[in-house]
């Protein structure tokens, strides 16, 4: 880019961007510096956002962990929201994964 077009960066009202930037400053809130980041980075080009959920799933998953006493499954599927059976799955997947779930006589 020469250095009139620079020039003419800093001066850019977000009136001025075309879509999805013009929402990214004014519905998101993101500051307009940001979005010309993004707009050099991937402008022209197709971009996919994925939503946030299995990293928040996965966050809570591990605060379920890590405050998992060995009777408290009510009282975690309450507190986040889900079913104690939920609770129990995602428990027993941690244990299993560490070794501590002891194989039965058939499996």
């Amino acid at each position: 880019m020469d250095k009139r077009a620079e020039q003419w960066l800093e001066e850019i009202s977000p009136d001025q961007l075309p879509e999805p930037f013009k929402s990214m400053v004014n519905d998101c809130q993101v500051p307009i510096k940001y979005v010309i980041v993004l707009a050099r980075h991937f402008g022209g080009g197709m971009v996919y956002f994925p939503k946030l959920d299995k990293a928040l799933i996965r966050i809570r998953d591990e605060k379920i962990r890590k405050e998992f006493n060995g009777h408290n499954y009510r009282d975690l599927a309450r507190k986040y929201g889900i079913t104690e059976s939920w609770v129990r799955e995602i428990v027993a997947n941690t244990m299993a994964a560490r070794g501590m779930i002891q194989e039965t006589l058939f499996g």
